[in-house]
Formats: C-alpha cells, sequence, structure tokens
C-alpha cells in the first residue's frame, strides 16, 4: 500500500466513527435522506457501487483499512485522479462517503509505507 493512500484509508477508517449506522442492504444504489446537515449517502451493494466506480469512473480499489467498528474503509481511484472513498458496514451495507478528483499516489523517500 501507498503512504498517501494508507494515509487517506486511515483519515476514511477514522471518519466512519462519525457515521450514523449504515441503512440494511439494498438492491441498487440509493440516496440515505440527510443526516443534520450533512449530504444524504448514496448506499448499497458494494458490488454494485464497484461496478458504477469501474464503468463510469474507470475507478479501481486502491487500498483499505478497518475501522473499531468493524466497517472497511476502501479508496478508489483512476488514472485519470477521480478518487472515491466507499465505507462497507459488518451488515454489508456500502457508502460513498467522499469523492473527488486529482488523486495523486505518493511514494516516500525510500519507496516505503
Amino acid at each position: 500500500m501507498l503512504a498517501s493512500a494508507c494515509r487517506m484509508a486511515l483519515a476514511a477508517a477514522g471518519f466512519l466513527v462519525l457515521l450514523p449506522t449504515l441503512a440494511a442492504s439494498q438492491q441498487s444504489i440509493s440516496r440515505e435522506p440527510p443526516r443534520h446537515g450533512l449530504p444524504p449517502l448514496a448506499c448499497g451493494k458494494r458490488a454494485d457501487i464497484e461496478k458504477m466506480l469501474k464503468e463510469q469512473y474507470g475507478e479501481r480499489a486502491m487500498a483499505h483499512g478497518l475501522a473499531h467498528t468493524g466497517a472497511v474503509a476502501e479508496i478508489f481511484a483512476s488514472p485519470k485522479g477521480t478518487w472515491t472513498i466507499i465505507a462497507t458496514s459488518p451488515n454489508g451495507t456500502s457508502c460513498m462517503i467522499g469523492s473527488g478528483e486529482s488523486w495523486q499516489t505518493t511514494l516516500a523517500a525510500d519507496e516505503t509505507i
């Protein structure tokens, strides 16, 4: 795992602590209602979200981490620089919790994490 991807996975895992319990598993990607001033989450089955990210944005999983809540945070990124962070709860529901542009993968000076 690369240094920046690792840091982003850790930040995403930390963010998961602030998220409310994710909704029960759904057949397709849907929007959850707003949560106390936060934007709605797009949630669904992990396979459906992964397929959509690959087909629409060319994004593939780059890193992942486990939060103490049991949720898995994953970073998806594309060669064009788009990126998405998804969180998958222990019940199997995945939600997109962040996305953006200009993703850059970097290595430490000694090419380690």
